[in-house]
This record gives structure tokens, C-alpha cells and sequence, in this order.
């Protein structure tokens, strides 16, 4: 699902509909230089390809090259991730006062602020 040019109250109903249904949802909207876009792609498993690291065969050589991995552009090998979206709701629940959110504070851009 995908929305654009909705209220927030619809954006967080129809999130909490598609969340609890298993389907991934979409939201965003532009204003002038500004714009917003939010995922919920719920417990989301994907494949990515990353390069074999290469076997150091010991007592060859010695020193710190010796003991970085070395990797092989040629051989690859497939990983297997699993990633949890959160709901739009939880998202804009953040709590933006204490010492937790000093660091994210520091992280978020000024335009998010704007947005809200």
C-alpha cells in the first residue's frame, strides 16, 4: 500500500491495518524543498551477496597484514538477513527530552522537526 496527501490519523490507521495483515506500506509527501517517506515492511527476510573473506594460512607470515581478513572479489557467498520495521505510530512516538535522545537529537535533521 501506498499513500501520499494523507492525514496523519489515516497514515497511522491504515499502517496499523497493513502492519497486522502482513502487507508492506508506504507513505511520504513533498512540501516545496521538503519531504518525508516512511517503510513498514514488517518482519522483512531478504538474501545479500558479500564477498568471501579469504583464508590467512598460519605461521606464513607474520605482522599486522598477516591478521587482516583478506577479501577474495572473485568468490562470493549468500547471507540470509531478517530485518522488523516498526509501525508509523511507534515511530513518531519517539520521545525527543532526556539523556536517551541527546545522542539521536544530534543524528536527526532539523527538517524532521519541521515536518511534524
Amino acid at each position: 500500500v501506498c499513500l501520499t496527501c494523507c492525514s496523519r490519523e489515516s497514515m497511522v490507521r491504515i499502517n496499523q491495518i497493513c502492519h497486522k495483515n502482513g502487507i508492506k506500506f508506504f507513505t511520504g509527501d513533498v512540501f516545496g524543498y521538503h519531504g518525508y517517506m516512511f517503510a513498514d515492511l514488517g518482519n522483512h527476510e531478504f538474501v545479500e551477496e558479500k564477498p568471501k573473506v579469504a583464508k590467512v594460512s598460519s605461521g606464513v607470515e607474520d605482522g599486522p597484514e598477516a591478521k587482516r581478513a583478506r577479501l577474495d572479489p572473485a568468490e562470493t557467498t549468500m547471507v540470509k538477513k531478517r530485518l522488523e520495521f516498526c509501525q508509523l505510530r511507534d515511530a513518531l512516538a519517539v520521545e525527543w527530552r532526556g539523556e536517551k535522545a541527546t545522542a539521536a537529537l544530534r543524528r536527526t535533521a532539523p527538517d524532521y522537526f519541521l515536518l511534524q
